[in-house]
């Protein structure tokens, strides 16, 4: 059998061949993808770039398009955007905002890119109408608010979505003006009271922020003191807050209606226990003034920009009548002696409403403020006791008809003769009973006394047996 002999020299040149040919392929096949890949492929974009809060590292930009579509739809759907005005609260549309995702892929340039978005400006000036607040768009900033609004959506934030208008209104160029006032009729001298509006003249009265009369007095350096004047004070004041759009915090009433105030009107004040406080819910701020006119009325007025509605005060009254409570004194002769201690008084019950009206005289609102109740001072009367009366004897009249004895009118009448006098039965055991009807006696004329001149006691006729007088007969 023919052997071949092994050549090394035909070894090398055909590993070097293949070897030659392999690098070839590999390096071909590697080069030219990466050709085709910048030639035909698509451009992905780098590891931390975002547009607006969506990362969209590692995609295309179709892939970047259809992420940034789904996030800001997702937004729109579950996280909603309230307008908010006192206490009014109205939800926008999701349509409000116009996202561009084709415009901020396009613009993408680094790694913080921003999100471009258009609003709906009807759909803005509509939400804004359902709040009802007449002209409210006079003193809106509406730059100001897309502003807010587009800056929201861009970033698609998730947190502080109920925005209060009162933030976008702009008192620039507008006059101030006494928006409410309230008045009482001073009660004699009032020491304090002179300090305390010294001391609380042009007192602002900050937008968002609560004021208290207590805390108020004390900051103008003056000390709140238990008085009448206080009470004169936080009353006119609340006079003038019912007819604003302030929001009552905390108030008073004390027992008994006072003099200087009308139903519905009284705030009473008592350091350390009972303070008057309300809250301006509103952008601008607000100052109190004071005044005592040359009649003696107490004048507290609010001073600022207009507010956005008119407002006034109804008071529903309700009266209670006084009861009579009686008290006996054994000083006083009898029950129908009487002295009255106290007159007594009325009570009340009011429901204070505050009614809403637009710049044309329209009704907006309605809104329960508060309800007073003053109980009636019941009528204090004194009386004496009661005396017993004495019972009269019971009488009772046999079967036979014969009233015992004794027998009323006995023993004697005044008048036998008196025909109104009764029937008075004889007295038991005379033996010459008094008739049963008396006889009246005969006229005393001349006649008849010479008739009975000449008869003699023994002419007269007895009685028969049967009662009956036998005509001639004589003893």
């Amino acid at each position: 059998m023919f052997n071949r002999e092994f050549n090394i020299k035909n070894f090398v040149v055909i590993f070097i061949s293949l070897s030659f040919l392999s690098i070839f392929l590999f390096y071909s096949s590697t080069i030219t993808t990466n050709v085709y890949n910048e030639i035909f492929a698509e451009e992905t974009f780098n590891k931390g770039v975002a547009v607006g809060s969506i990362s969209i590292g590692d995609t295309t930009r179709v892939e970047a398009i259809a992420l940034v579509k789904e996030r800001v739809t997702k937004w729109q759907n579950e996280n909603p955007v309230f307008f908010m005005y006192n206490d009014q609260k109205v939800q926008l549309p999701p349509e409000t905002w116009l996202f561009q995702p084709e415009e901020s892929i396009q613009c993408v340039s680094g790694t913080a890119n921003k999100l471009y978005v258009e609003l709906n400006e009807n759909s803005i000036e509509s939400s804004i109408s359902h709040l009802k607040v007449t002209g409210l768009e006079d003193l809106l900033d509406k730059e100001m608010l897309f502003a807010h609004l587009k800056k929201l959506g861009s970033e698609l934030q998730t947190n502080h979505l109920e925005i209060d208008i009162s933030e976008f209104l702009t008192t620039f160029g507008q006059a101030k003006e006494v928006v409410s006032e309230g008045t009482l009729k001073l009660p004699g001298e009032h020491v304090l009271l002179d300090e305390w509006i010294k001391g609380l003249n042009g007192y602002e009265l900050k937008p968002g922020r609560t004021f208290s009369l207590i805390q108020a007095i004390e900051e103008v350096s003056l000390t709140a003191q238990d008085s009448i004047d206080l009470n004169v004070l936080a009353s006119a004041i609340y006079s003038a807050v019912q007819k604003t759009n302030f929001m009552i915090v905390e108030r008073h009433t004390s027992r008994e209606l006072p003099e200087y105030t009308s139903l519905g009107y009284e705030a009473f004040v008592k350091p350390a226990d009972m303070d008057f406080a309300f809250q301006n819910p509103n952008a601008t701020s607000y100052k109190l003034e004071f005044l005592i006119d040359e009649n003696k009325n107490l004048i507290a007025s609010i001073v600022g920009v207009p507010l956005p509605y008119t407002y006034t005060v109804k008071v529903d009254k309700q009266v209670f009548k006084p009861k009579t409570i009686i008290h006996f004194n054994d000083q006083l002769a009898s029950i129908l002696s009487s002295v009255v201690v106290n007159g007594g008084s009325e009570g009340y019950l009011a429901t204070i409403y505050r009614q809403s009206f637009g710049s044309g005289g329209e009704a907006v609102d309605t809104i329960k403020l508060a309800e007073d109740f003053y109980p009636p001072k019941h009528r204090i009367e004194e009386r004496g006791y009661p005396v017993e009366e004495e019972e009269a004897p019971e009488t009772t009249t046999p079967e036979n008809g014969t009233l015992p004895y004794p027998y009323p009118g006995y023993p004697y009448l005044p008048y036998p003769y008196d025909p109104n006098n009764p029937v008075v039965p004889g007295i038991p055991g005379n033996a010459d009973p008094s008739p049963t009807t008396p006889q009246e006696p005969p006229p005393q004329n001349e006649t008849n006394q010479k008739d009975a001149g000449q008869k003699n006691a023994t002419d007269r006729v007895p009685p028969n047996d049967d009662g009956k007088k036998k005509a001639g007969e004589t003893k």
